[in-house]
């Protein structure tokens, strides 16, 4: 067995069945894109399925992140489900090409992107970058 089979079925194995990490977030829907778009926050989108364990990896780390800076509080999450907008106009037009993409958006244009890396450091330099936008 390869040391990334090994690592991800140990962490599979962790994770109870249907369990979901949380964090404060939305749920995406086109109305709701259009009011983010004129917000001055940063918004991290999460493309993620509940069936990706990569997405609930990820979800860990942003729910421990949280818990770790009380500064990360003050960014807004909104989820956006894979399975129901993946082929959607919005991810073809941001160029999303997979679920467990985090995007930070300002104003509805990208400021920073993380695909398929489920490691606390980069998604802490994310959320960092958020803070900053």
């Amino acid at each position: 067995m390869h040391r990334r089979t090994l690592l991800i079925s140990a962490a599979a194995a962790a994770l109870p069945l249907g369990a979901h990490a949380s964090y404060p977030a939305q749920v995406f829907t086109p109305a709701l894109w259009r009011d983010l778009r004129e917000d001055d926050r940063a918004v991290i989108f999460n493309y993620r399925a509940s069936w990706s364990l990569t997405c609930q990896i990820k979800a860990e780390l942003i729910a421990d992140a949280l818990a770790e800076n009380p500064d990360y509080q003050r960014l807004s999450f909104v989820d956006i489900d894979w399975d129901t907008f993946g082929q959607s106009q919005l991810t073809q037009r941001l160029k999303v090409k997979r679920r467990s993409t985090l995007l930070v958006m300002k104003r509805g244009k990208e400021i920073a992107r993380l695909e398929n890396e489920p490691y606390a450091r980069r998604v802490r330099a994310l959320l960092d970058m958020a803070l900053t936008a």
